[in-house]
C-alpha cells in the first residue's frame, strides 16, 4: 500500500472513532449536576450492592433509548398487584445488543396497555415513591446485559455530567492476616513477611468506584465497581483481570472496612501505593512504607 493510501486509511479510522459516541444511552430524565443523584451503583444497601442509580429529584421519566416494552409493572392494579416488585411501579425496555433498561419507583406510567415499541426520549412515566425508597420520590434506573447476565453501572454508558464531588479519602489502612490485624501508618510499622489483606475505611459519603494497589511499583490488584455479575447466587464485582469475584461480605466485611487488595509482603522495605477514584474520575493516591522482618 502506498504512503498516501496509508495516510488516508489512518485518517478515516481517526474520523470514525471520533464520530462514534462513547455512550449507549441518553439520560432517563433531565439531569444537570451530580447533586441530582440520591445514590450510586455499587453502594452498600443492606447486605448487598445497589444495582442501580437513583435520582434525587422527581421528574418526568423518558426512554433512554428506542426499544420494545418487555413489561410494565403496575402495583396498584388488580392484574399486577400480586407481583412482589421492590421496584414498585416499573417499566422494563429491551434494546439492541441484548441490553435492557429498567425504570422503577414510578408514581405514574404513561405507556398504554398494548404499547410495544418506544422511541428514545418518549415520556414513559413520572418518578415517585412506589418502590424501596419509603416515601422518597426518585427514579431508580438499571441497565442489564441479558446476554452476559450482568448489571452495568449506567453512568458508564451515558453522556458526561457536570459534577461537584471530591476524590474519596484514603485513611485507616489496615493489614490483616491469619495472625492478626495491624494499623498501617506512614512510618514505623513493622510486619512479618507473608500474605495480607488490605482494608481502608468505608467512605463517610459517596462511593469509591475504583481501587488500585501496587507494591514496590508492581500492580497487585485493581477492583472496579462497574459491572455486577451473579456468582453462586450472589451479586459480585470482579478485579481488573475478571478472574476474581468479590461478593458483598468480602468487599465490605463490616460497616467500617472496605477490602482493596491481597498482597504479598517480602522481607525488607515495602512501599504500598493506593489509588482510589470516584465515579466521576476524581482520584487520590496515598503511599505507605513498611519495614517487613
Amino acid at each position: 500500500m502506498s504512503l498516501a493510501k496509508t495516510k488516508k486509511l489512518f485518517l478515516s479510522v481517526i474520523i470514525i472513532f471520533t464520530l462514534v459516541p462513547l455512550f449507549a444511552f441518553d439520560w432517563p430524565q433531565l439531569l444537570f449536576e451530580s447533586d441530582n443523584f440520591f445514590s450510586f451503583f455499587g453502594e452498600p444497601r443492606g447486605s448487598t450492592y445497589t444495582n442501580s442509580i437513583q435520582f434525587r429529584e422527581q421528574a418526568a421519566v423518558t426512554a433512554a433509548d428506542s426499544g420494545t416494552v418487555l413489561i410494565s409493572i403496575r402495583t396498584d392494579t388488580a392484574d399486577m398487584g400480586w407481583f412482589p416488585s421492590t421496584l414498585g411501579n416499573a417499566i422494563i425496555l429491551s434494546h439492541k445488543n441484548d441490553m435492557m433498561t429498567v425504570y422503577g419507583n414510578l408514581e405514574k406510567i404513561h405507556i398504554e396497555d398494548g404499547t410495544s415499541d418506544i422511541t428514545e426520549g418518549n415520556i414513559i412515566g413520572e418518578s415517585g415513591s412506589s418502590g424501596w425508597q419509603n416515601g422518597f420520590c426518585s427514579l431508580e434506573f438499571q441497565v442489564i446485559d441479558s446476554k452476559l447476565k450482568t448489571i452495568i453501572n449506567p453512568l458508564n454508558l451515558m453522556p458526561h455530567v457536570s459534577q461537584k464531588t471530591s476524590a474519596p479519602v484514603i485513611n485507616d489502612l489496615k493489614a490483616t492476616s491469619d495472625s492478626g490485624t495491624w494499623s498501617i501508618s506512614h512510618q514505623g510499622t513493622k510486619l512479618n513477611a507473608g500474605i495480607y489483606s488490605l482494608y481502608i475505611a468505608q467512605q463517610p459519603e459517596g462511593m469509591t468506584f475504583k481501587t488500585s494497589v501496587a507494591v514496590n511499583g508492581a500492580e497487585t490488584e485493581t477492583i472496579t465497581y462497574d459491572i455486577l455479575k451473579q456468582d453462586n447466587n450472589r451479586l459480585c464485582f470482579t478485579d481488573k483481570t475478571g478472574k476474581h469475584s468479590y461478593p458483598y461480605n468480602q468487599l465490605f466485611p463490616d460497616k467500617d472496612r472496605q477490602f482493596i487488595a491481597e498482597v504479598i509482603l517480602s522481607k525488607g522495605k515495602n512501599t504500598i501505593s493506593i489509588t482510589v477514584s470516584d465515579v466521576f474520575g476524581n482520584e487520590k493516591t496515598a503511599t505507605y512504607t513498611i519495614e517487613v522482618i
